[in-house]
């Protein structure tokens, strides 16, 4: 091979690598950003399901109970003052060995179309109907599961993905529905510390902003057109024999008798 040939051959294959680095870098899996919803309501529900679920994971590391917590219990995790319908508003229960925990859904919100929908992709149960949440008054989903055993299975840990609000929601957290780029905020403020552990533990990198977007609807101000009589219009007066007068019509409100 001659030195010309071995410079070429050279050559050709730098390009290739280059060509091949440009492409690894192009095709590298970048991280997800958060898809979050406007509807206030939707994250009430959502946020705060996977914020007791999240809490019940804090709740068996502090204490490794296998007793299913109470929403009472689970109050340390929360800052105070409670929102409101708390606690009636919030469950907690045991199905099948696992932590369960449930949400009331507001009776004429527009959340519920959305839950109904998402229900088999989110794992939304209800109670009552013992399947996919069809409209339940409560909402259920898993928020642990131990698989028989005397721990809750260790996969868990990274179940839960949290991130730090942004902006206006900065005091909330947002929680990721697994397998999906969702992010709700939950109406329940986490204490500093319980904060801190959960950001420790469950942070995410999927990427922001970690805010509710606002939907400014357009308003339009309506005015009632102002009732007026037609300018050629006579209310009427009164003739000195008795009748009235409307325009050029007469009305005599005694009849004439009528000569024989």
């Amino acid at each position: 091979m001659t030195v010309c040939t071995k410079k070429r051959t050279l050559f050709y294959l730098r390009i290739v690598a280059v060509m091949f680095v440009c492409l690894s870098v192009t095709c590298a899996p970048m991280a997800g950003a958060a898809i979050i919803e406007p509807d206030p309501d939707l994250h009430n529900v959502m946020g705060d399901l996977y914020a007791l679920s999240a809490a019940m994971r804090l709740f068996y590391d502090d204490t490794h109970k296998t007793r299913c917590p109470s929403p009472g219990e689970l109050a340390h995790y929360l800052s105070k003052p409670l929102p409101d319908g708390w606690p009636s508003g919030y469950r907690t229960d045991v199905v099948g060995g696992d932590w369960w925990v449930g949400r009331k859904v507001p009776e004429f919100s527009n959340a519920r179309k959305f839950l109904r929908e998402k229900a088999p992709s989110l794992d939304l149960y209800g109670r009552e109907s013992q399947s996919t949440w069809l409209g339940e008054a409560f909402v259920w989903m898993s928020a642990l599961s131990f698989g028989g055993k005397a721990r809750p299975e260790s996969e868990q840990k990274t179940a839960f993905k949290v991130a730090q609000g942004e902006g206006n929601d900065r005091q909330y957290l947002f929680f990721n529905s697994p397998g999906t780029d969702y992010y709700w905020r939950s109406s329940l403020i986490y204490t500093t510390e319980a904060r801190a552990e959960a950001l420790k533990k469950f942070r995410t990198d999927a990427k922001g902003p970690f805010v509710v977007p606002t939907t400014q609807s357009a308003r339009q101000k309506f005015m009632a057109s102002p009732v007026e009589l037609p300018p050629d219009f006579n209310l009427g007066a009164e003739e000195d024999d008795g009748s009235a007068r409307f325009g050029d019509v007469i009305i005599n409100p005694i009849p004439r008798q009528r000569e024989q």
